[in-house]
């Protein structure tokens, strides 16, 4: 019998020789992973639910702490994170820009002292625009 680090060195060799057969297999389903997803949102509602009320979730955490965290920012994350916003940098901006007009809401309010009534004033103005758009008002 194999032990778990040769299954795992196996796993990870099998993994990384599959990982064109991984993209192909996206490209080529005709599932809509988003509509099955949308249409599972109850069942993972109530998973995640009954995960926090019996402590998996905590457990989860707990079981894997700090460390295991920061291991996998430096093994991983570092290496994968300036890639990924390269790689999304323009959804950001096409996501962003939706809110351009609300982060100016206060531009044609007059400026004030800091800490004014004036100027919170005008913090209000961007956080009620800002809402507007993310609820789609």
């Amino acid at each position: 019998m194999k032990t778990a680090q040769q299954v795992a060195e196996k796993y990870a060799s099998r993994a990384s020789a599959a990982s064109t057969d991984y993209v192909s297999g996206v490209e080529t389903t005709t599932k809509d992973q988003m509509a099955r997803a949308i249409a599972s949102a109850e069942i993972h509602k109530q998973a995640t639910i009954a995960a926090l009320n019996e402590g998996r979730y905590a457990k989860g955490l707990q079981k894997a702490g700090n460390q295991a965290w920061k291991d996998g920012v430096r093994k991983k994350g570092g290496n994968r994170y300036g890639e990924g916003v390269s790689t999304a940098s323009g959804k950001y901006a096409a996501n962003s820009a939706s809110y351009d007009s609300a982060r100016g809401a206060a531009s044609s309010l007059p400026r004030g002292l800091k800490g004014s009534e004036t100027n919170l004033a005008r913090v209000k103005a961007v956080v009620s625009a800002l809402r507007a758009v993310k609820a789609g008002k």
